[in-house]
């Protein structure tokens, strides 16, 4: 498990691979995302859906200057620590939290790493940080072995590394990476972590190609 990966685990229970279609529609029926369609890359179905705005509320740390990562380590430890001693007020989705990649594709300015939970609300304590991820479309594609082997070539891959095939998935499709949502996002289902594989997807924001048209 990567340091990515090892999010607080605050459910209580756990989730059985059997109800993964009960984690999606949880995420559904609080309408923050709705399915447009399925596109396809390498054998892989790869899931359009509509997102709301977002507000996200935990814990971000930014890199000291433009080519260096943040200390991720030590965010997630932060945010660990704070979601189990100050509870968020409304979390949407309470069994899923998120390390949220942000500016790593703006060579110009710091990166950043926020580990968080979706909330309805930025009325939070002080110690949190929130940040509102813009609505619009999204490409995902769930981080599984499967799909591992198809798009990477191996057996398994840190949920991070499927940025780069939803990028290659989006322009085979006429779509692009949005030039105007630098935040990428690795989306786990914390409460499945006792009982794997748990249920994952990663995901960037995307818009039609100017020309509409698929690339290689």
């Amino acid at each position: 498990m990567s340091v990515r990966e090892e999010k607080t685990n605050t459910a209580a229970g756990s989730r059985s691979p059997e109800n993964d279609g009960a984690s999606d529609a949880a995420m559904i029926s609080c309408r923050i995302e709705e399915p447009v369609e399925t596109l396809y890359y390498s054998g892989v179905g790869f899931e359009l859906v509509r997102r709301a705005d977002v507000i996200w509320t935990g814990c971000v740390d930014y890199a000291a200057n433009n080519t260096d990562e943040s200390d991720i380590g030590a965010t997630l430890e932060r945010f660990q620590r704070l979601v189990e001693c100050v509870p968020m007020r409304e979390k949407i989705n309470p069994d899923w939290s998120a390390a949220i990649s942000i500016n790593y594709n703006c060579p110009d300015r710091p990166n950043g790493l926020m580990f968080a939970n979706e909330t309805f609300t930025t009325d939070q304590d002080e110690r949190y940080e929130t940040f509102t991820q813009p609505g619009g479309l999204w490409l995902r594609v769930r981080g599984d072995g499967r799909n591992a082997a198809a798009l990477l070539g191996r057996e398994r891959a840190e949920l991070y590394e499927f940025f780069a095939p939803l990028r290659d998935a989006a322009k085979a499709n006429g779509y692009i990476q949005s030039p105007d949502i630098h935040v990428e996002i690795e989306y786990y289902c914390h409460a499945e972590y006792s009982n794997p594989p748990h249920t994952c997807y990663a995901y960037i924001a995307v818009v039609r190609a100017p020309d509409g048209a698929a690339t290689e």
